[in-house]
């Protein structure tokens, strides 16, 4: 090891990371035991590295449908969404049974100056009256700054839908399969621009870099009756025979860039060698999904723990060395709602993987999370202190210091993202736990979460 990472190792420890803390509930086990069922057992896969490969192409037609077939007409899905003759199209519909006199329907304005989009409620008298105010609604957009082209082909599209509701020649068509075509239109439209931002956030050319030292595997958890792909990225002159700390990073989709900046910091001897390991879901599941990661972050946080805590990390530690005194599980926005979790639930586990946790730009606010059942529970730490007199886990919080303004308009009678993160702060202090920290960062939502996972493996933050 050289002068570099002794250094940092040392500032790590310093920080409290990595120190083994005896107070409050008991310590971390030395193993991690396996309480995975013969089914998920049996249902564990270890691949070669696929995503450089785009595997999530596969399944953008698994529905049965030749999805070209769906370009000939106008077709509704059974729960919202059109795809009108060959464009994804997702206005209001016309009210049940219009007959082109008076009505109303919900426009979304979008503010190309704010990014933000807003509801605008159109009433009309008669059909030829929708249409003029439907037009004044996108030219009001095009004045926002909002693309002349894209704007004139939405309106465009948005009255060929109406036409051909008023004309009855449309045909409906299952949900899964609209949802389906969109995937396979969107993911081609990505793909084939110059930005190309793909299904899986990542720099292509980069994974080079890391190809040879990620090893990938598919479980199935029966609780939560969902399927993930898991990748571990071994440090670099990696030793079988020795433990190293994981990061555990949630939202795969968004983390493989990170990945591949976390290891060449390693490289390059600026970082204290480490798992790297990200839970996504698997391919065929859209993991960009507010809704679908909100299945797991917020309505089903403690099945998702138990995935992590009592199958997944069992599972690899039979392969790969944890030092479970240093380990960290990282999670953003609804991931950080979850991680909260994770931090003030850890003590009703056997196994013990993590001592560190990071919250970041924690989304107490979102409706996916105030829905969930045990919503108000988190302003007690889920009861924590009520079982624990003391805590002896470490956490770091983070957030931007300008993203408040970015979801204003979902936060109604709950905090804001910096509010939720003063609370916490306010909380903690009330509890006596002096095992976190706050670094906020110039930025909005998300912008910082390279640079902050780049310092926190380099033992500045």
């Amino acid at each position: 090891m050289n002068h570099r990472i002794i250094t940092i190792t040392a500032a790590l420890l310093m920080l409290g990371f990595g120190v083994l803390a005896t107070a409050g509930c008991s310590g971390n086990l030395p193993k991690l035991t396996n309480h995975m069922t013969h089914t998920e057992l049996d249902e564990v896969t270890e691949t070669g590295f696929q995503l450089p490969d785009r595997p999530w192409e596969q399944y953008m037609s698994n529905s049965g449908t030749d999805l070209d077939d769906l370009k000939d007409k106008v077709y509704i899905g059974t729960e919202y969404g059109a795809i009108v003759y060959g464009e994804p199209c997702f206005a209001d519909m016309l009210p049940d049974d219009y007959d082109g006199g008076v009505g109303e329907i919900v426009f979304l304005f979008f503010s190309e100056s704010t990014s933000e989009t807003t509801e605008h409620l159109i009433t009309f008298d008669s059909y030829e009256d929708l249409k003029t105010k439907l037009r004044a609604e996108y030219d009001a957009m095009i004045e926002e700054g909002y693309q002349s082209v894209p704007a004139d082909e939405s309106y465009n599209t948005q009255i060929t839908l109406y036409d051909a509701i008023l004309a009855g020649q449309t045909e409906v068509i299952e949900q899964s399969v609209l949802e389906d075509y969109c995937d396979s239109y969107y993911s081609e439209e990505k793909s084939s621009s110059e930005s190309s931002t793909m299904y899986w956030e990542l720099d292509e050319d980069r994974l080079d870099l890391i190809k040879d030292d990620v090893h990938e595997y598919h479980f199935y958890d029966e609780e939560l009756d969902q399927r993930f792909v898991i990748h571990v990225t071994v440090p670099p002159s990696y030793e079988p025979d020795r433990e190293y700390p994981a990061l555990v990073m949630t939202d795969a989709v968004w983390r493989f860039n990170d990945v591949v900046n976390l290891y060449e910091a390693m490289a390059e001897g600026k970082a204290m060698p480490q798992y790297l390991i990200t839970i996504g879901f698997e391919y065929d599941i859209d993991g960009w999904d507010n809704e679908v990661r909100a299945g797991v972050f917020c309505d089903k946080k403690k099945e998702f723990l138990d995935f992590i805590t009592d199958n997944m990390m069992p599972y690899l530690n039979e392969t790969y060395l944890f030092d479970t005194e240093a380990s960290t599980l990282f999670g953003h926005s609804q991931g950080g709602v979850f991680t909260h979790y994770a931090a003030f639930n850890y003590d009703r586990y056997e196994n013990r993987p993590f001592k560190n946790y990071i919250i970041s730009s924690p989304a107490f606010w979102t409706p996916y999370f105030t829905e969930a059942c045990d919503y108000n529970e988190y302003k007690t730490e889920y009861g924590y202190f009520d079982r624990c007199d003391s805590y002896d886990r470490n956490i770091l919080i983070t957030a931007g210091n300008q993203e408040d303004a970015d979801y204003a308009e979902y936060y109604g009678d709950n905090d804001s993202t910096l509010e939720g993160v003063e609370h916490l702060k306010e909380r903690f202090d009330l509890y006596g736990i002096s095992s976190y920290r706050v670094k906020m960062y110039s930025s909005h939502h998300y912008q910082y979460i390279p640079e902050m996972l780049l310092e926190y493996i380099q033992g500045i933050v």
